[in-house]
């Protein structure tokens, strides 16, 4: 069912065209990324879709009934609302759906006209998630941080929680279109997996603009992109998209260069007859008609390839420090009343690129002014020292140290000469015009990226980075992985971004419940063993949503070791210290994966049973809920009521639901891993 379209749409800012004859249709089930640079339309896109602003030719289309919402970025509440009460206003449409559905069955429905009516409200409340919104309520509050604390006030919560209650009202109400601009911001890696799953199995249809390559990955299976003003839809999340787009566009050059030579062979064909022809009528019409022949396959050519879009290379130049780049001994935080951090002792070593990682208000960046010696006047234990030559640098979004009246070209000005200074910042993607911007004029993207150009100037060996890859788009995040790839030097990142972490870091660091973890070993390693030591929670990987996990490991570094016993340390490797990963054997592999495939069977089956059973309201019985395990319909007393089988239906549907795609992620990843062994010649048993 087409919910919402753009039909060639035009949409201008004086002189700027962002959209031309953009034309995107969002249908039941859809699960689309939106992607483009930064400035690129996005934006735009996404208030055309909720006539906030009018488009200036073209259509926009809304399917009568159709609810669309879009994520607002600084929520709006009322005074003295909690957060159970926004729940309470999120479920105000459906309540009254609900309300019309009673009044209607009250009055009896063997009228026809009325049961017609009926049939409408109930399609409208069952598509809508009605009958579970209870338990959606819970689930989603509970995914989104917010589990014991129904009755806080809304006013004492911080921005990023604002936030986060803001994607919650959202999801809870269930409109039949999302628009999801950056929901994953202030989102920790495992409420991002966790909103991946829930998306994709999203009851209407999304369309979805971030920067986290492996949740749009993982949540949408179809991809529109905007760049210079036009728009392209195909198939496949944003990564197959890209790699179908890149390959297209090499045949698209090829065959525009063979069919160039051609044409070059026809016009000098012609121009030989017209030499030959003389006096001769009958070689002057064969050179006309060579000539037509020339103008007719020029017409026929396919289009020249656009030229790319401005990419950038850059890189973070540093001098050798010492072998030991750090220690901390004996360090302890408490905020609150709350512990952080309990007895911690660590090393770094040089050319460690370690992730730290855990839920937001765990202490990650607790623990990095620790080390960066910036909460000694707040009396914390512990001592932390720095190795010889050691030079650190921290990536500060906030620009301290940076005049914020100067622009950008006056700043660089202060380390570099003129032809410096442009060069430098037209690497960063800064065109000449936007080098004479006030650095207090500058847009997220922008102050982030002068952010990582301050860095590269700094020559630093340590580099300590605190979510680098806010506000970057994916091309600037891909050259800023490039860079810190070939950096000799040594890392410590805190990120969210699970395929940014899955490129670099070749040790993670886990805070979590006042606990320290040190996991030796790469990204892959971590997921895989936290996955092993709690098979219940959700696991991040980078490629998807993967089910996900509480920590292990208690005050002390862990001592992780791989199957065959062995310590899982480091090799030294030209690009720097690189993880030794044990992974099982073959034999092992397959017979998990029989298990898995197995148990994806039997929970699709309840899933059916359950979803079937949600499609007939109306005929529901207790016996229906017993027959598939679901509650206990045997105490004595009254018979359940239609709403009470109906909450505990929608809470089982949730819990299959999120089952599902736990066996579905650990799935995927022993299918990988089998694959590798194989084309590795890996053991059998």
């Amino acid at each position: 069912m087409l919910l919402a379209a753009l039909h060639s749409v035009d949409k201008a800012y004086g002189e700027q065209v962002v959209l031309d004859a953009a034309t995107l249709e969002l249908r039941d089930g859809d699960r689309t990324a939106l992607i483009g640079r930064n400035g690129a339309g996005k934006s735009t896109l996404l208030r055309l879709l909720m006539a906030a602003e009018a488009p200036d030719a073209g259509g926009v289309y809304r399917a009568e009934g159709t609810v669309i919402a879009m994520l607002e970025q600084d929520p709006r509440f009322e005074p003295g609302e909690t957060v159970v009460g926004i729940s309470e206003r999120a479920f105000a449409e459906l309540d009254e759906l609900e309300r019309r559905l009673e009044a209607l069955e009250t009055a009896g429905l063997d009228d026809p006209e009325r049961y017609h009516r009926w049939e409408v409200v109930h399609a409208t409340f069952e598509r809508r998630g009605g009958y579970a919104r209870r338990a959606r309520r819970d689930a989603v509050l509970s995914a989104l941080g917010f589990k014991e604390r129904h009755h806080e006030l809304v006013a004492s919560l911080s921005g990023g929680e604002r936030t986060r209650l803001g994607l919650a009202r959202l999801l809870m109400a269930q409109p039949d279109v999302l628009l999801l601009d950056e929901p994953t911001n202030h989102l920790d890696i495992e409420m991002r997996a966790w909103l991946e799953g829930h998306l994709a199995r999203y009851p209407g249809a999304a369309l979805i603009v971030s920067h986290d390559r492996a949740f749009l990955d993982g949540a949408c299976d179809r991809t529109a992109e905007v760049s210079r003003g036009e728009l392209r839809v195909g198939a496949g999340n944003p990564t197959a998209f890209r790699a179908a787009r890149a390959e297209a566009e090499r045949i698209q050059a090829q065959t525009r260069a063979n069919q160039e030579r051609e044409l070059a062979r026809l016009d000098a064909a012609a121009e030989q007859m017209k030499r030959w022809a003389g006096q001769s009528e009958k070689l002057h019409r064969r050179a006309k008609a060579m000539e037509r022949r020339a103008d007719r396959y020029e017409v026929g050519m396919i289009d020249e390839v656009r030229g790319k879009e401005r990419t950038t290379r850059f890189t973070f130049d540093c001098e050798a420090s010492a072998s030991i780049v750090m220690t901390a001994e004996h360090l302890s935080k408490s905020f609150g009343g709350r512990k952080l951090l309990d007895d911690l002792t660590l090393e770094v070593r040089q050319g460690e690129r370690i992730a730290l990682v855990g839920p937001n208000g765990a202490g990650k960046t607790t623990l990095l002014r620790l080390l960066l010696g910036e909460h000694a006047s707040d009396h914390p234990l512990g001592v932390v020292r720095t190795g010889v030559r050691v030079r650190v640098g921290y990536y500060d979004q906030g620009l301290k140290g940076v005049d914020g009246d100067a622009t950008l070209f006056e700043e660089l000005l202060k380390r570099m000469g003129d032809a410096d200074a442009h060069n430098a910042l037209g690497r960063f993607l800064f065109p000449y015009e936007a080098q004479f911007k006030r650095v207090n004029d500058l847009s997220g993207g922008e102050r982030a990226r002068l952010a990582l150009l301050d860095l590269t100037l700094a020559r630093r060996n340590l580099l300590v980075l605190d979510e680098p890859t806010n506000h970057l788009d994916v091309e600037m995040i891909e050259a800023l992985e490039a860079a810190l790839d070939a950096y000799e030097g040594t890392l410590i990142l805190v990120s969210h971004d699970r395929r940014f972490l899955s490129k670099l870091a070749t040790r993670v660091w886990e805070v979590r419940d006042g606990r320290f973890t040190d996991y030796a070993g790469d990204w892959h390693y971590y997921v895989r063993k936290r996955g092993e030591a709690h098979p219940g929670a959700i696991v991040a990987s980078s490629e998807g949503a993967r089910g996900g996990t509480r920590g292990a490991g208690s005050g002390a570094v862990a001592d992780d070791r791989g199957e065959d016993g062995a310590a899982a340390g480091y090799r030294r490797g030209a690009g720097g210290w690189q993880a030794r990963s044990p992974t099982p054997s073959r034999w092992q592999l397959e017979r998990r994966l029989a298990a898995l495939e197995g148990e994806i069977a039997e929970v699709e089956e309840l899933l059916a049973d359950v979803t079937r059973l949600l499609g007939s309201p109306m005929t529901l019985t207790a016996s229906d809920l017993a027959a598939l395990g679901v509650g206990d319909w045997r105490t004595a007393g009254p018979p359940p009521s239609t709403a009470e089988l109906l909450a505990a239906l929608g809470a089982e549907h949730a819990i299959l639901e999120a089952r599902l795609l736990q066996h579905m992620a650990e799935w995927e990843d022993t299918t990988d891993m089998l694959s590798a062994a194989a084309a590795t010649g890996g053991k059998s048993g």
